[in-house]
């Protein structure tokens, strides 16, 4: 009877499948499908946050030399406010993942003593990758877009009425659970200095 000598190759893979199978083996693939889901699930993913900046656009305190037109009505008060919506995670977002109509789909929640005039998609402060658009429904706007790569941003005016700075983005995507408000320096030296 002959015995087959074992190649270097087979010796190796035979010494690694009993490794794998032992204790420690069985652990180190567990910690790492474990890491990798982690990862997965908090880090590689769209992380949407917005910010608002809402200023006075004309006030009838002040003695104006111009008027301020809006679909042929003339206003005294406005003030504006820009909404910015931005991917900050690892991942794209894409439109179709987000929650349809009459589920939670990404929008802005018009504040009901706002007295809302008018409101566009503003391409200055837009990505250039981006295509969006605003759907108004109910007391929201809905966000339309077709992607959000990482980094990219939609730009949102709206003029309003009232001076009202409780505008809120609100909604849920495939990996998006939720939309967090931006905090910016002034929140956070009151924060720190509290």
């Amino acid at each position: 009877m002959r015995i087959k000598k074992q190649t270097p190759l087979k010796k190796f893979l035979h010494k690694l499948w009993l490794f794998l199978i032992s204790n420690v083996g069985a652990f180190i693939i567990g910690f790492s499908a474990l890491f990798f889901g982690i990862y997965q699930f908090y880090i590689d993913r769209p992380i949407i946050r917005y910010d608002t900046i809402s200023r006075n656009f004309i006030s009838s305190q002040n003695e104006n030399n111009f008027q301020v037109r809006v679909k042929n009505k003339e206003y005294n008060d406005l003030y504006q406010t820009n909404i910015i919506l931005q991917n900050n995670g690892q991942q794209p977002l894409a439109g179709s993942d987000v929650s349809k109509i009459g589920h939670d789909p990404i929008r802005v929640i018009i504040p009901k003593n706002a007295d809302m005039v008018h409101y566009i998609i503003d391409n200055t402060i837009t990505s250039q990758s981006v295509t969006a658009n605003l759907i108004p429904y109910k007391d929201s706007l809905i966000i339309n877009f077709d992607f959000l790569n990482p980094q990219d941003q939609i730009g949102i005016s709206i003029l309003h009425q009232n001076p009202n700075q409780n505008f809120v983005v609100k909604g849920s995507a495939l990996g998006v659970k939720e939309i967090k408000h931006t905090l910016t320096d002034k929140q956070i030296l009151y924060i720190y200095t509290r």
